[in-house]
C-alpha cells in the first residue's frame, strides 16, 4: 500500500480545527449569554401571565360571590313587590263585590310595605359592584336608561320603565305613593334589577374592570410585575385569552429548548468533526486519512444543519412573540 506524507493535509486540517474552535466558542457565548437571558425573560413572562390569571380568577370569584348574594336577596324582595302589587289589585277587586271590606288604612299599609321593600331592593342593588361599575365607570343611570356599551338596560334594568315577567304594571296608586316618598327623601325613583349573567360575562371577558372594582389583587400584581418586555392590554381581555397567551409563551419556551438542543447537537458534532480532522493528520495511510477526512466533513455538514435549524428558530422567535399579545375584541351578549 502506497504511503504519502500528511503535510498537504496539515494546513487544511489546522484551518478546519481553528474554524471549528471559533464557531464552538461563538455558540457557547450565544447559549450562555443572550439565549440564557431570553429564556429567563420568557419564563418570567410566563409566570407573570400564570400568576395574573390565577389572581384575576380569584378576584372575579370574590366579586361574583358578593354580587350573587345581593342579587338573590334583591330578587327575592322584588318578587315580594310583585306579590304586594297583586295583593293591592286583588283588594280593589274584592271591595267592588264586598264594599268597605278593606279600609283606606289597609290600602295604605300595602303602599307602605311596598315602599319599604322597594327601598330595600334599591339599597341592595346600589351596593353591588355591577351597579358601581355601571354608574361610576360607564356613566349609566336612570337618566339614560342604564345605557351600557350602546345598549339601554344592558347590565341594570329599571323595572319601573320595563316591568318584566307575567305581572301587570304597578298600580298607579302605589306608584304615586312611592314617588311622593322618594321625592320627599331626595332618593332616585327607580326599581333596579341586575342582569347577572351579562355581568358575569363581562367580568370574565374584560379584565380591565378589575382595576376599578373588587379586591384588585390581580391588577395590583400586574402593575408591579408589568415590564417593558411585553404589553398586556386588559381592555376586552378575557380570562380564556389570558390562558391562551400563557400557553403560547409555553410554546415559545419549547422553541428555546429546541434551540438549545440544536446548538448542543452543533457543539457535539463540531467536536466530533474536530477530533476526526485531528486524526486525519495522524494517519500515514492515505486511505485511513481520506476516510477520516470524509467522515469529519460529513459530521461538519451535520453540525451546519443543526446550527441552521437553531438559527431559523431563533429568527422566528421574536416574530412569534410579537404576534401573541394584542388588543382583541369580544362579542357582547
Amino acid at each position: 500500500m502506497s504511503l504519502e506524507k500528511p503535510k498537504p493535509y496539515t494546513k487544511v486540517v489546522i484551518i478546519s480545527i481553528v474554524l471549528i474552535t471559533i464557531f464552538s466558542f461563538g455558540i457557547l457565548v450565544i447559549m450562555s449569554s443572550w439565549l440564557q437571558t431570553e429564556s429567563t425573560r420568557l419564563l418570567e413572562t410566563t409566570e407573570v401571565l400564570d400568576n395574573f390569571g390565577s389572581l384575576a380568577a380569584d378576584d372575579i370569584q370574590v366579586i361574583l360571590q358578593e354580587d350573587s348574594a345581593k342579587y338573590e336577596t334583591a330578587y327575592s324582595n322584588l318578587n315580594e313587590l310583585y306579590a304586594l302589587n297583586d295583593k293591592y289589585r286583588a283588594m280593589i277587586d274584592y271591595n267592588q263585590t264586598h264594599p268597605q271590606n278593606y279600609t283606606q288604612q289597609d290600602f295604605d299599609e300595602v303602599k307602605i310595605d311596598f315602599t319599604v321593600k322597594m327601598r330595600t331592593v334599591n339599597f341592595i342593588v346600589q351596593s353591588t359592584s355591577v351597579y358601581e361599575y355601571s354608574v361610576n365607570q360607564l356613566g349609566a343611570g336612570v337618566s339614560n336608561n342604564y345605557a351600557n356599551f350602546g345598549f339601554e338596560f344592558y347590565l341594570i334594568n329599571n323595572q319601573l320603565i320595563r316591568y318584566a315577567g307575567i305581572y301587570e304594571m304597578i298600580h298607579a296608586d302605589i306608584l304615586d305613593y312611592v314617588n311622593a316618598s322618594f321625592v320627599t327623601s331626595g332618593d332616585s325613583f327607580e326599581l333596579p334589577k341586575i342582569y347577572f349573567e351579562k355581568w358575569t360575562y363581562h367580568l370574565y371577558n374584560n379584565l380591565s374592570i378589575l382595576g376599578t372594582i373588587g379586591p384588585g389583587k390581580a391588577t395590583e400584581y400586574i402593575i408591579h410585575k408589568h415590564t417593558d418586555n411585553f404589553d398586556l392590554p386588559l381592555v376586552n381581555l378575557s380570562l380564556s385569552q389570558l390562558a391562551s397567551y400563557h400557553d403560547k409563551y409555553i410554546l415559545l419556551l419549547d422553541r428555546v429548548d429546541a434551540i438549545y438542543q440544536d446548538l448542543n447537537n452543533t457543539l457535539i458534532t463540531l467536536a466530533l468533526a474536530g477530533v476526526l480532522m485531528g486524526f486525519a493528520i495522524s494517519f500515514e495511510n492515505i486511505t485511513h486519512r481520506r476516510i477520516s477526512m470524509i467522515i469529519g466533513l460529513v459530521i461538519l455538514f451535520l453540525s451546519i444543519f443543526y446550527f441552521t435549524s437553531a438559527f431559523v428558530t431563533l429568527l422566528s422567535l421574536a416574530a412569534k412573540e410579537a404576534g401573541i399579545i394584542g388588543a382583541q375584541g369580544f362579542v357582547f351578549l
